[in-house]
């Protein structure tokens, strides 16, 4: 009878602290890039081993994919949100740029960039998630630029998808840089200048 109960204690899957994981493999692949670290690395760091991967996951594209979804409620979400902002287009912008390269805690960087320069190496379950995400960020740039055309703060003659893309793209930049170890003020001055070229001329 009690070598029973030891058997089926011996082969109880152990709990998992999933969202502790995601944290752990989100702050792995931040510091050190989406495909510098092994797979063993990975789940050595995250407190996972390979059965519990594959069993929690389905795999690596599995875990990615939990960790892009994670990023995003930690740090992309705030960001579009902060688009809703009643601020002059102008001020908006440069306080988004403010925001980016002031000093953090977090890494430098963004995770969600380098997944999309990486894209081509990511499983399907990730790029999935990243093709959601560049549409959800795209589409708040754009009704941001929308709002600040209906009120005569941005130039009439760019259209607002072209615009929402111009933006994503300076944004990308200060996050690639930043990422480099550019210096935070001389990132900072660039993106402004980049984005005051959308403002309207009077």
């Amino acid at each position: 009878m009690s070598g029973n109960s030891e058997k089926r204690r011996v082969g109880r899957p152990r709990t998992v602290d999933r969202q502790g994981s995601i944290q752990l493999a989100m702050d792995a692949y931040w510091r050190e890039g989406v495909h510098t670290l092994s797979l063993n690395e990975v789940c050595r760091r995250a407190k996972l081993s390979k059965p519990t991967l594959y069993r929690e996951f389905g795999g690596e594209d599995g875990l990615m994919d939990a960790v892009l979804g994670h990023y995003r409620t930690l740090i992309v979400l705030p960001m579009l949100q902060a688009l809703e902002m009643a601020l002059p287009f102008g001020e908006l912008a440069e306080a988004l740029v403010h925001g980016m390269t002031a000093e953090s805690e977090n890494p430098a960087g963004c995770l969600f960039t380098e997944m999309r320069l990486a894209r081509t190496r990511l499983g399907p379950k990730t790029q999935g998630k990243l093709r959601d995400l560049e549409q959800e960020r795209l589409g708040a740039l754009e009704a941001w630029y929308r709002r600040a055309l209906d009120q005569g703060q941005v130039d009439p003659s760019i259209p607002p998808s072209l615009a929402a893309q111009y933006i994503d793209t300076q944004l990308a930049a200060v996050l690639l840089q930043l990422g480099a170890g550019v210096a935070g003020a001389e990132v900072r001055a660039q993106a402004i200048l980049a984005l005051g070229a959308l403002k309207a001329k009077h």
